[in-house]
């Protein structure tokens, strides 16, 4: 059943608010002693690392790792670059708090991995792995909206990277067989260049620094922007969306990694809605019908002063930021259009 055929799951159409994403900076001081210590950081949580190789195999991974902490992405120009001045604290910052953690950390295995092999890859998607890795370890210092808003970006570059596919069949072959413009990492660069502030993506600076955009624009042709975010809106589900959030408010493991600050999720109910409606932030027995279909269907004991939201709140939460709206009753008996042969929810224009 769709998101809003459940109990306690209103049935709502995404409203989304358009506009590029909240600019994050990083306090992290430069640390050169932190940057000496990048290849055993990196070899301690990584198996096999010490060996990777990258730039076509001429540089040591992890010495391409300390050197972009030191001096950025060279093919993206000197330190002072518009887009090294971001991926250089946005490394030192992932380095700083992945440090803290045991090596065996999921969390920092889980990143230097993904960091890695990057490293194997072309810059353009070093670029964007470091932007998108920075991103996950600060969200939760961000607003509540900023918070929300960061929440669909996943599954937003997953609507663009099927649309991609379906579109430029050759773009996944490798550089002996087609231009690098007609490669994926330079084709999404043309695309985010295009519509990334309009649909709340990630890496615009990037982007617009790839040395192939120009010959990616060619490649892509004009771009109807109307039409083309139409096309990836069909493609975000909002009862994806709400199980993404529901999942990651309601995780009761007490090392939970988090996207959501649950503080800020009460203080923005205390805020921006009724004490009454700011108060179901919280499990209430008396309300245990709108968890029926939940997983957990309650908070456990260590959990129980911490939000624990059900899908009704959630939307009334949403609705409420104005980035959700309920359908109307003629709006939801209207034919939907089939992905697939599976019903999505409709979504606007980017958060």
């Amino acid at each position: 059943r769709g998101a809003g055929e459940q109990a306690g799951r209103p049935d709502v159409v995404g409203h989304l608010r358009a506009g590029p994403l909240h600019a994050r900076s990083s306090d992290v001081a430069d640390d050169s002693r932190l940057r000496s210590k990048v290849p055993q950081i990196v070899t301690a949580s990584v198996p096999g690392a010490a060996g990777m190789r990258g730039e076509r195999g001429n540089k040591l991974v992890v010495q391409m790792l300390s050197d972009t902490c030191e001096q950025g992405l060279f093919m993206h120009g000197a330190p002072t670059s518009p887009v090294n001045s971001e991926v250089i604290p946005a490394i030192r910052h992932i380095f700083s708090e992945l440090s803290a953690l045991p090596p065996k950390h999921p969390r920092r295995v889980n990143c230097l991995r993904a960091l890695t092999e990057a490293c194997q890859d072309c810059q353009q998607v070093q670029a964007r792995e470091i932007m998108r890795i920075f991103g996950d370890l600060t969200a939760q210092s961000e607003t509540f909206e900023s918070q929300i808003k960061y929440s669909l970006v996943r599954q937003k570059e997953a609507a663009l990277n099927g649309y991609i596919t379906r579109k430029h069949a050759q773009c996944d072959l490798d550089h002996t067989q087609v231009q690098p413009w007609q490669q994926r990492p330079h084709l999404v660069s043309g695309y985010v260049d295009a519509i990334g502030e309009l649909f709340g993506l990630d890496g615009v600076t990037a982007a617009r620094s790839d040395r192939f955009l120009a010959s990616a624009r060619m490649e892509i042709g004009k771009i109807k922007r109307k039409e083309l975010l139409a096309t990836l809106q069909q493609d975000l589900s909002v009862k994806e969306w709400l199980q993404t959030l529901l999942a990651d408010i309601n995780n009761q493991a007490s090392d939970a990694e988090r996207l959501m600050n649950q503080d800020c999720i009460f203080k923005w109910a205390g805020e921006n809605m009724s004490s009454e409606a700011a108060h179901r932030v919280f499990y209430d027995e008396a309300r245990s019908d709108e968890f029926e279909d939940h997983d957990p269907k309650e908070p456990t004991t260590e959990h129980r002063y911490q939000p624990f939201l059900s899908c009704k709140v959630l939307v009334e939460m949403l609705i409420a930021a104005h980035m959700l709206r309920p359908v109307a009753a003629a709006e939801a008996a209207a034919p939907q259009p089939r992905n697939g042969g599976k019903r999505k929810r409709k979504a606007s224009d980017g958060a």
